[in-house]
């Protein structure tokens, strides 16, 4: 028996990638947000820290970088929520179930985020009206 002339290919997936490399389809994808936030970004992050735990996930960290683990009905999802800028705060999705899309999560944050941008807006605005401070909107 001779040898053939050239080496057998390399077995290769759907993807293109090798058996044994982390393949794109079975890795969850990641997402990145910036949130532009009109208040204080700190103070929104400790409003929303007890919507997540309330809602059965997780938070720790100091409140300008934390890390969140939030429950959905087919798996968690994790990642860190960082203050960038005065008025910017990045949230990047670390682990997600693989058939919960970006933008479901965008939408879920979202809430949090308006949710708590509009509690502290009124105790802004009580805080100002005990004080007798005027009451701008």
């Amino acid at each position: 028996m001779s040898k053939p002339l050239f080496p057998p290919k390399a077995q290769r997936t759907v993807d293109g990638a090798a058996p044994d490399a982390k393949s794109p389809a079975k890795d969850p994808a990641k997402c990145s947000f910036n949130f532009k936030v009109p208040d204080d970004p700190v103070a929104i992050i400790d409003m929303v820290r007890p919507m997540i735990v309330d809602g059965g996930g997780g938070v720790s960290g100091a409140s300008n970088n934390i890390t969140f683990s939030i429950p959905t009905t087919v798996g968690r999802f994790e990642g860190v929520c960082t203050v960038v800028e005065a008025t910017l705060v990045n949230i990047s999705v670390l682990e997600k179930p693989e058939i919960v899309s970006c933008k479901v999560i965008r939408d879920q944050l979202t809430k949090y985020i308006t949710q708590a941008v509009v509690m502290y807006r009124d105790q802004t605005r009580a805080a100002q009206a005990a004080n007798g401070e005027t009451v701008d909107g």
